[in-house]
């Protein structure tokens, strides 16, 4: 859908360049319009990747009415700046009269649309998928309640029971998403669905791996699952050149910021040396990549010995000054630019203890920035609590928050890549200046 969506803005943005060269100049002119489009195609390019930033091209969160439209006006402004001047050393070698006057025209008619285009498309249902739901799962009901929110996903009905979807004929359904151990569980299961629906080309999937279509992280049930996280963890095919590519761009990412946050990262050590009083650096004990201890380098941001946050903290963290020592860890290979973000050590240990298959986190190097950071504010501390401390039996949902930051940990895990690696690394820059209303 992205791949349509992203097709249809070129041809709008083409055709929205057309129509200001016919207004500018009374009438279509190829002369006038073909140079014209060949400065502004790489604007284009440019205006799209600030609007994926943005999350204009997340279907998801278009269809279920959370994107923030109040971001189109910021990410107007900064490809209209980043635009006119890059079309201000450009244009001396295109014959283009007035591109101030046309760019301004085209990025108007052209936003407008994209305001509409979304509006229309969360608006709208053209095709429905018809969804039938088999079982009894936490995650089964998790995905009911959510389906509610998508007018182009119709939930027939949920049944506990195979014998009862008998009586609906199979080409009323699209889709039928089975609790993950209702084959195990019903013996039944597996025979019906089998002859009445996916003989007859209806699609079956799990809940767990429904709910991960549908939330981006994994459940709470498969996190639980040791054999499911194994086949999906373990089984995953990764791209040959992944790991030395994302080396690589880690180190280019190090040495190109180096030089802005030098200066930056000294202004930093003084200000909190003469404002706070305090030693500035602060190292910390961490789990990284197979368990290996690590010490990451931060600027302190609180007390010595208290959880009391500095005079400047709040503001170092606000903007993640106080995580510039770590270009330092990048650099030798402790963590990496994105992954999970590594845990104190007492607490990587004691949540360990507690929730199954925790360490699995371990499996693939740190990072400075990752998905669960993108999508879910940090749960607290655990280890430090002293009403869970020598305790063997903690109620499981004491752990909620741990669980949903693994869940989106084993996401990451299981689907990184490149380009997923480069989208979390472009939003957690525009994290650092915008907050995000749909952090949870």
């Amino acid at each position: 859908m992205r791949l349509l969506f992203f097709i249809a803005d070129l041809i709008s943005f083409t055709l929205t360049t057309a129509l200001v060269v016919t207004l500018r100049y009374g009438k279509f002119s190829h002369n006038v319009f073909d140079p014209t489009i060949k400065v502004l195609l790489p604007v284009f390019g440019v205006t799209s990747l600030i609007l994926w930033i943005f999350s204009f091209y997340d279907t998801q969160l278009i269809k279920k009415g959370r994107l923030d439209y109040s971001n189109i006006i910021i990410a107007f402004t900064i490809s209209l700046i980043t635009s006119a001047f890059g079309i201000y050393f450009t244009t001396s070698f295109f014959n283009v009269a007035t591109p101030k006057f046309i760019l301004l025209l085209v990025f108007i008619i052209y936003f407008s649309y994209m305001y509409i285009s979304r509006k229309l498309y969360a608006s709208f249902t053209f095709v429905k998928q018809r969804i039938l739901l088999l079982g009894k799962s936490n995650t089964l009901k998790e995905i009911e309640k959510d389906l509610a929110s998508y007018d182009n996903l119709e939930v027939l009905g949920r049944f506990e029971n195979p014998d009862d979807i008998k009586e609906i004929p199979p080409e009323n359904i699209d889709l039928i998403v089975m609790a993950s151990k209702m084959l195990s569980e019903n013996k039944k299961t597996w025979a019906v669905i089998s002859t009445l629906f996916l003989n007859k080309g209806v699609l079956l999937t799990t809940d767990y791996n429904f709910y991960e279509h549908l939330f981006m992280r994994s459940s709470k049930g498969s996190l639980k699952d040791a054999m499911w996280l194994i086949r999906g963890v373990a089984a995953r095919q990764e791209e040959k050149y992944y790991p030395f590519i994302k080396r690589a761009l880690d180190v280019l990412f190090c040495l190109v910021l180096m030089p802005i946050m030098l200066p930056l990262g000294i202004l930093t050590y003084f200000a909190i040396k003469f404002i706070d009083g305090i030693p500035p650096f602060f190292f910390q004990e961490r789990i990284g990549k197979n368990e290996k201890k690590i010490y990451i380098y931060k600027f302190r941001t609180m007390k010595p010995g208290s959880e009391d946050i500095t005079k400047i903290g709040a503001i170092l963290r606000r903007f993640r000054l106080d995580e510039i020592p770590q270009l330092i860890n990048i650099l030798k290979g402790d963590i990496s630019i994105v992954g999970p973000r590594p845990l104190w050590t007492e607490d990587y240990y004691f949540l360990n203890k507690h929730l199954s298959c925790h360490n699995i986190r371990s499996v693939i190097k740190p990072g400075l920035t990752g998905w669960a950071q993108l999508n879910f504010k940090a749960p607290p501390n655990y280890c430090v609590r002293e009403d869970l401390k020598n305790k063997e039996s903690i109620p499981d949902s004491t752990f909620d928050a741990a669980y949903k930051r693994l869940s989106y940990d084993v996401w990451y895990i299981k689907n990184r890549s490149l380009f997923l690696d480069l989208e979390i690394m472009f939003k957690t820059a525009k994290r650092a200046f915008i907050k995000d209303k749909n952090i949870v």
